[in-house]
């Protein structure tokens, strides 16, 4: 499962139970990243969540005052209950600049078209991810369109010859505009795969 479903399942599951939005703060933002790169397996997180929602629930029956559910109130679980099924500690890397700073490296290979784009995109990341992974993946695709330009004539039709190969029609069931932001996904992948344009790891 790539870092951008794994967020969003996370996500999804903090809204359930919290009974709001798909929000992440940046914090937990940061810790869902983390246990992405260290294969800390997604139902571990999941569990946690909603173990975390019961003792809420528990705690307020008596009285208590409600903790907040978040991922790192329940980080300490998390990483237990991993490091338990695998038999060796979790290490998770969550810094404050980890995200942006393994960004902002690949923002400065040479020859990478549009760098003021990427490297605004790394600074901004933790924040746009905060917010929802279709933040993040909306000003990705803004900085490619702006690196398009750069391209060589040559770089452009094989870039749609590529697309046209490997992008399949739209299903019925689909929107019009649910296939037009999978078309642009396809882009960004295509691109990365032929150009390097986004770097790898801005694909996360």
């Amino acid at each position: 499962m790539d870092a951008r479903a794994y967020i969003e399942a996370i996500a999804a599951e903090l809204s359930r139970v919290r009974g709001a939005g798909l929000f992440l703060s940046a914090s937990d933002a940061k810790l869902a990243l983390g246990w992405h790169a260290a294969a800390v397996p997604l139902t571990t997180v999941l569990e946690a969540v909603r173990d975390g929602k019961r003792l809420k629930a528990r705690k307020s029956a008596r009285g208590a005052g409600e903790p907040a559910i978040s991922l790192s109130a329940i980080a300490p679980t998390i990483e237990a209950r991993s490091s338990s099924k695998r038999g060796k500690a979790v290490r998770v890397v969550t810094g404050r600049d980890s995200l942006r700073d393994e960004l902002l490296a690949a923002a400065a290979v040479s020859g990478l078209r549009a760098r003021a784009a990427w490297i605004a995109l790394a600074n901004d990341a933790e924040t746009l991810l905060a917010t929802s992974a279709d933040a993040y993946w909306t000003r990705t695709i803004a900085a490619l369109r702006a690196a398009l330009p750069e391209l060589s004539r040559a770089e452009r039709q094989t870039l749609v010859k590529a697309l046209r190969e490997r992008m399949p029609r739209r299903p019925g069931s689909m929107t019009h505009r649910r296939f037009r932001r999978a078309q642009a996904l396809h882009l960004l992948k295509t691109a990365s795969s032929l150009f390097s344009l986004p770097p790898a790891p801005f694909l996360l």
